[in-house]
């Protein structure tokens, strides 16, 4: 079926018309982005000296070929083959909301961005966003940009820490473990079969069931192998090559050159090799380094590259209705346990946690055991241990790099000999984040166990038991997982046994669950102007400590602590606590865009926190009860891992 477009010209003497095919017209009604990164092109013109840096050899940053014709060429490319094709710059990445006005962009040699700007475009690509990234994206960090005379850190993984998150809080959306840098020479690109949309409807344009594309000298490469049962499906794969510097892990045809993933509700394209360099541009631009737009003398495969690219962004930009869910889902659990009295005389506490990423999502974070008594207060010096990444993927096939899924830490707990006879809690729990990280909404704890132990008066040894949970919550009670994790992680603490499920939150209860997710102690200096509540009674402290954090808002001056939480209000507690991020096209119908917290409300239901109610509708003034509340509180916690 193809569109037909008539325009009439400003003589009015004559009618002009253009037929373009469906393809065509559908490529010029969306709305692309190509990234023009400043910084990423300032980077490739430095240059570094080699060093030390914590024991790691640094080596000297050279003079690398211009970002910026990458950017062009990929712009130009796109306005050529017909997409409606606009510039974005740094700035733009830095707000959620004018990336969202995009189908898809294209990031063509991004190699700086910043934690945050990285966030934003995970969370672009999961409400729905297409992206196509052209090798090495956001690998380096540009916070860290490189002085003059100093050596270039801003590569080294000494933030993230692991390979397993080799591009930061980004890694998720590829849905891979990064592999290894490698130089291929005399190598050559192609697809193994036709199986895949971008390869299908590229080789139908060729009129050729394989695509090609070679390079005559050396080149850098990057692989990554997707996780078991990941969305990433290579679709061009380094096939032939004559030279590798890694024998021991390059083996031709098992790696992608490129891959398809689907993330949330959007779409990628990931190239691991320098794509542009086999393009050539026919176009008078303000090209640097005297390039003009040519593709490198040792490439061959122009016209593949360009149909290729072609359909790659087609695919990511095109209208879908495809959803694949974020599961973030670690099991945590201790064998073993084990106490007794060491000849110092002291009380030693010892066992072996696991921890498994059973999710499809990478995770990272610290593994803390601490022993409390009966009021909450920590017991001898506990045990932290910085776990740098949990892949989503069991395979254990790269002995050179242990990136897997599960870690086994053993340690010992050493307490007072005279600890005092009575019921201790022992809690283990992983508080989710980048090492790095100290804001309030990038770490705290998603996970954890609790068991007891419990002394006897001159006992040498204790016994460890599990803790039961609440009398009224049972395995057949709507969110019985979710009350679990918040009551290990002591989010929720019930009532003489009970939890009462079904009860109505009140906005003090809500505001002090979210305090304690997020790892917050109510403020004493804290302050509200409230009419209804005085600094001396019961709940001051959390609710002004929860209007210090946006967590909770006055209503006509008054807090009303004890009124009942509705589902507006959770939404802006959860959205402004966490700060969570999220745009939409869904509307219920009894939001309207008008509505105070419609943005909080939408970023829940982009997020998958909340699907609202069958008949489209959130119900915003409706109450909440202790159990949904519990539920949206262990959803956050696992959506907003970064």
């Amino acid at each position: 079926m193809k569109k037909i477009f008539v325009s009439l010209l400003a003589t009015g003497a004559f009618l002009l018309v253009t037929v373009l095919s469906s393809s065509q017209a559908e490529a010029a009604s969306q709305k692309i982005g190509v990234v023009f990164s400043e910084s990423s092109e300032k980077y490739a013109n430095t240059t570094h000296p080699g060093g030390t840096y914590l024991g790691q050899t640094v080596s000297p940053k050279v003079d690398y070929s211009s970002t910026y014709n990458k950017e062009l060429k990929a712009f130009l490319l796109y306005q050529q083959q017909g997409f409606n094709i606009e510039k974005i710059y740094e700035k733009d990445l830095n707000n959620l909301e004018a990336l969202s006005q995009y189908d898809a962009i294209v990031f063509a040699y991004t190699v700086m961005m910043n934690h945050q700007q990285r966030e934003n475009v995970k969370i672009y690509v999961r409400n729905g966003g297409g992206a196509l990234f052209a090798f090495q994206t956001a690998r380096n960090e540009s916070a860290k940009f490189p002085k003059i005379g100093q050596i270039d850190l801003s590569p080294l993984i000494y933030d993230v820490d692991s390979w397993v998150m080799e591009w930061d809080n980004l890694t998720e959306v590829f849905n891979a473990r990064f592999i290894d840098d490698i130089v291929l020479g005399n190598s050559t690109v192609s697809n193994i079969n036709t199986v895949h949309p971008i390869i299908q409807n590229a080789t139908k344009e060729l009129g050729k069931s394989k695509l090609n594309l070679t390079k005559s000298d050396q080149e850098w490469v990057e692989i990554i192998k997707p996780w078991q049962g990941s969305t990433a499906t290579p679709i061009l794969y380094f096939s032939n090559y004559d030279y590798t510097s890694k024998p021991q892990t390059m083996k031709k045809n098992e790696f992608g050159a490129a891959h398809a993933i689907a993330y949330g509700k959007g779409r990628v394209v990931q190239i691991g090799f320098k794509i542009f360099d086999y393009i050539s541009i026919d176009a008078k631009a303000d090209w640097q380094d005297n390039e003009n737009g040519v593709a490198y003398t040792t490439t061959r495969g122009d016209n593949d590259a360009k149909v290729f690219m072609k359909h790659a962004l087609n695919w990511t930009a095109e209208d879908h209705k495809g959803n694949t869910p974020r599961r973030y889902n670690l099991s945590l659990y201790s064998d073993g346990v084990q106490s007794y009295v060491s000849p110092s005389g002291q009380f030693v506490f010892y066992s072996t946690v696991t921890v498994k990423n059973n999710g499809n999502v990478p995770a990272r974070g610290t593994l803390k055991v601490e022993i409390l008594d009966t009021n909450g207060q920590v017991v001898g010096q506990g045990h932290e241990r910085y776990i740098p990444g949990l892949a989503a993927d069991a395979t254990t096939d790269n002995a050179d790099r242990k990136d897997v899924s599960t870690h086994y830490e053993k340690y010992q707990i050493f307490m007072p000999g005279n600890l005092a006879a009575g019921t201790y809690t022992i809690r283990t729990s992983f508080i989710e984040g980048r090492d790095d990280r100290k804001n309030v909404d990038e770490k705290f704890a998603t996970i954890a166990e609790i068991k007891t132990l419990t002394r006897s008066k001159g006992s040498t040894k204790a016994t460890i038991a599990a803790v039961p949970l609440f009398q009224d919550v049972t395995t057949s009670t709507s969110g019985y997982y979710d009350i679990k994790n918040l009551h290990a992680l002591g989010i929720i603490k019930g009532n003489n046994g009970k939890f009462n499920p079904q009860g109505t939150l009140t906005r003090i209860q809500a505001t002090e669950m979210v305090l304690r997710a997020l790892g917050i102690t109510a403020s004493s200096s804290a302050s509200m102007n409230a009419s209804d509540l005085k600094p001396s009674d019961y709940g001051y402290a959390v609710l002004a400590t929860g209007i210090r954090y946006g967590i909770i808002s006055l209503e006509n001056d008054k807090i009303n602590a004890h009124q009942p939480m509705t589902r507006a209000d959770m939404a802006h507690a959860l959205v402004n606590g966490f700060k969570l991020q999220g745009i939409s096209s869904n509307t219920f119908a009894d939001v309207p865009t008008n509505h105070t917290y419609y943005k909080d409300i939408q970023a829940l239901y982009a997020l998958g926190i909340t699907t609202g109610y069958a008949d489209n509708t959130f119900k915003p003034s409706g109450t909440v009860t202790r159990q949904n509340f519990a539920q949206f509180v262990n959803r956050t916690l696992y959506a907003n891992s970064k």
